[in-house]
């Protein structure tokens, strides 16, 4: 009897990952790492220089490529990224980021600059500093506003269906920054994550606009960049 009953725990333990398992009911599963895991997203990006408008168009891969376990008994998770100009092009490499679930924080390094882009459970509502973990001038925002590095979840559980004419019954929205003054410009940036997908949908639309006497109040734009990044596909391991 006890030899059978060590014989099924031995299986139990062999089928169990070397990865942390994702509980739903914490809300890991609105950001999903998994070796193996990939995303692609169409991107429209606007840079805006002098009042002179560029926009390019290009598809964004993000492949977590590797789980290590940290010093803190925790994994971190590389994501490799990658761009092509069409369809047909090949995927050229962009470098990688980082992913990290520390406490109830998931935390991101994005090129050496590190974000923390969730709390768990998340719930409508819930704040949290964004930038705690690095030391950005002005909490890297355009215009350094109150609270203008507290990250805030809206839309709870909302059917959001995007321009891909992919739907997704639920999803939480992060805003991260929400700030309009019709004098000086924008600095609006916002993330949408479903369950059991990660991440949607990204935008920022960061706008300063021209001061000068001749066009003050206009809201002409000087400089400034709008980017739009919407999920394509989506494979999970």
């Amino acid at each position: 009897m006890r030899r059978g009953l060590l014989f099924i725990l031995l299986i139990a333990l062999g089928a169990c990952s070397t990865e942390d398992p994702v509980n739903p009911d914490t809300g890991l599963n609105y950001f999903p790492l998994k070796t193996g895991n990939s995303w692609v997203y169409q991107i429209e990006e606007i840079t805006i220089n002098q009042a002179i408008e560029n926009k390019v168009n290009y598809d964004l891969r993000v492949t977590v490529t590797d789980s290590i376990k940290n010093q803190s008994g925790n994994y971190t998770y590389t994501l490799h990224r990658e761009k092509r100009t069409s369809d047909s092009s090949p995927w050229q490499s962009l470098g990688t980021w980082s992913a990290v679930k520390l406490n109830n924080q998931m935390t991101q390094n994005e090129t050496n600059t590190i974000f923390v882009k969730l709390i768990f459970p998340p719930s409508s509502g819930i704040k949290w500093n964004g930038n705690q973990y690095n030391n950005l001038p002005d909490n890297g925002n355009l215009f350094n506003g109150k609270d203008s590095e507290t990250y805030q979840v809206t839309d709870f559980d909302k059917l959001i269906m995007l321009e891909t004419g992919i739907s997704y019954p639920e999803t939480l929205t992060v805003v991260q920054n929400n700030f309009t003054d019709a004098i000086v410009g924008r600095d609006e940036r916002s993330e949408i994550y479903a369950r059991d997908t990660g991440l949607i949908y990204k935008e920022i639309v960061q706008l300063e606009y021209c001061t000068t006497p001749s066009c003050l109040g206009q809201q002409k734009v000087d400089k400034g960049v709008i980017y739009r990044q919407t999920l394509k596909a989506y494979a999970s391991q």
